[in-house]
């Protein structure tokens, strides 16, 4: 009917983690390879990962490094050649080069297009299912009329985000350690720790390697829209949040989720908006889905009209 996915970075996550309410796990920190004990970039942690996710019934998914330079290849094509071994059900890359090293190690594994691979239209989608892709997460910056359009004009799957803050950019190098006294060979895992970037009410939050939105993008209002529109396939954004977000809000989208799918509209969503906003510093927002600014949040549907 409908499939409601989140990620999470590493076993101890994992096992903290309460995954109920998901019907898959990208396993793996995109970003950073040295986070720890990442399943990105530690081979030696994918057959328990996948294993423990596929005992709770869930399909698992793989995320490779976004951002390879040509000394990374070495140790990705080792975690591609493990991965290929271990039952996953796909693998998560965000450029045509490691599309392209897929490609002639002859995985036999669908693929899908992480959030840098930069999808802005149904041509680009045309092109990657040429290569095997078989999901897109589409740039952040599109409307929700946008992405049905690829949706249909592609006939591709299309992982539409619902919750978390919003990726924007990436770097092969952490903002953090080289704005610290620290060696950058010795991180010390600082990202763990909170970082702000303000600028009168325009805020951002800095993982190291990637910045992300201040604010939470929040759709929870807007759920039976989505289901209208011919959506399915949904995603929670948790990298770098604790493992109560990653229970909590995932119980909430499971439950409005549920009840839109069967045909039943939930009136009032006050309880499920406080919860939500206690995880949410800096406030919540819809992103660029509305065809406006992404700091703004439109509750109900009437911004339906406009769109």
């Amino acid at each position: 009917m409908y499939e409601l996915s989140t990620d999470i970075c590493n076993m101890k996550e994992l096992r903290a983690a309460d995954i109920s309410a998901y019907d898959a796990i990208y396993l793996g920190e995109y970003a950073c390879p040295k986070y720890p004990n990442n399943f990105s970039s530690h081979p030696e942690q994918l057959q328990q990962g996948v294993e423990l996710v596929k005992s709770l019934d869930k399909k698992c998914y793989l995320r490779l490094y976004a951002v390879p330079d040509n000394r990374d290849l070495t140790w990705v094509r080792e975690i591609i050649e493990e991965a290929m071994r271990l039952p996953f059900d796909a693998l998560e890359v965000h450029n045509m080069g490691l599309l392209r090293v897929l490609k002639e190690m002859n995985c036999p594994l669908p693929i899908h297009l992480g959030v840098f691979g930069n999808l802005y239209t149904h041509v680009t989608a045309k092109v990657l299912k040429e290569y095997g892709v078989e999901r897109v997460y589409p740039n952040p910056e599109l409307s929700l009329k946008e992405i049905v359009y690829i949706e249909e004009n592609a006939d591709i799957d299309v992982l539409v985000p619902v919750h978390g803050k919003i990726p924007l950019v990436i770097s092969e190098t952490c903002f953090i350690v080289e704005n610290s006294d620290r060696k950058p060979d010795d991180c010390g895992f600082l990202c763990s720790e909170e970082y702000w970037l303000k600028r009168d009410d325009w805020t951002l939050k800095d993982l190291g390697r990637m910045t992300v939105s201040g604010k939470d993008l929040c759709m929870i209002e807007h759920i039976d829209e989505l289901v209208k529109m011919g959506l399915g396939t949904f995603f929670i954004e948790s990298s770098h949040e604790n493992v109560d977000y990653i229970g909590t809000v995932g119980g909430i989208y499971k439950e409005a989720f549920t009840a839109a799918f069967n045909g039943e509209r939930v009136l009032d969503n006050t309880a499920w908006l406080e919860q939500l906003g206690a995880f949410a510093r800096m406030g919540l927002c819809n992103g660029y889905y509305f065809e406006g600014a992404g700091q703004k949040y439109s509750g109900g549907t009437s911004v339906w009209s406009n769109c």
